[in-house]
């Protein structure tokens, strides 16, 4: 008997789903990916002209809210978030041969604002990031949020894969590590990783004799269009 998507998130805080993507949409996400390499752009990183992340992705790749719907994914988000769901960022991430990178664990908890939304109670100072005003909201906010990870390329220990708790995200905001068991997410190209922003996460570092990258698009969706306090999403793609 399959298991409720609900019950899978509301429990762990993620899920992996297999072959979401088959090869030729997978490729087709890479082409329009491939543009970033070449911008000079104050939300790409690089290192040595390697790109290894990239901010502001709706904006860089302004083809990506008809270009990454898969039914299974679609379907997914509609049944953990609700029908009125829409997308609302989209970064990017890689670690190129020679260019290894890490990171401790952490919870996401920034969003993206509209400038010139109202100050609120419970919002943390908007601080730019890449041009785009970023706040920490209240937490009903960052629970009524999911995260999928498409992956461009296997993910392994050798390329530094990401690390999660599991059962973490219930810990609120608060980044508490002890207690929760680790699993590192190994997969293939074109599965998908789902998330809550809650979910305590890390990165380590690629081996140094890895020749691979460890491509990531990285997409957030929201559960509503309006969020508390009349502050505005700096975008919001509803999912169709």
């Amino acid at each position: 008997m399959q298991r409720n998507p609900q019950n899978v998130i509301d429990e762990s805080g993620w899920e992996l789903i297999p072959g979401a993507y088959g090869p030729e949409h997978l490729s087709r996400i890479s082409e329009s990916l491939e543009r970033i390499v070449n911008l000079q752009d104050s939300a790409v990183r690089q290192s040595d002209g390697a790109v290894y992340a990239a901010r502001n992705v709706l904006q860089l790749v302004p083809n990506l809210p008809e270009l990454w719907p898969a039914r299974v994914i679609v379907q997914r988000l509609k049944d953990v978030l609700g029908p009125r769901c829409g997308l609302v960022r989209a970064l990017y991430f890689d670690k190129p041969p020679q260019q290894t990178w890490a990171l401790p664990w952490h919870k996401d908890l920034l969003i993206a604002i509209e400038s010139g939304s109202p100050k609120a109670e419970n919002y943390s100072r908007p601080r730019l990031r890449a041009g785009v005003l970023h706040t920490e909201p209240p937490i009903e906010v960052l629970q009524s949020m999911l995260t999928v990870r498409i992956h461009l390329d296997p993910t392994t220990e050798t390329n530094g894969c990401l690390r999660v708790l599991s059962g973490s995200h219930q810990s609120g905001k608060e980044l508490i590590i002890d207690g929760y068991p680790m699993k590192s997410i190994h997969s293939r190209p074109g599965d998908v990783l789902l998330m809550r922003p809650l979910l305590v996460h890390a990165s380590g570092r690629s081996k140094p004799e890895c020749q691979d990258h460890r491509r990531i698009l990285h997409l957030e969706f929201a559960a509503h269009e309006q969020l508390p306090a009349g502050v505005r999403w700096h975008t919001f793609h509803r999912v169709d």
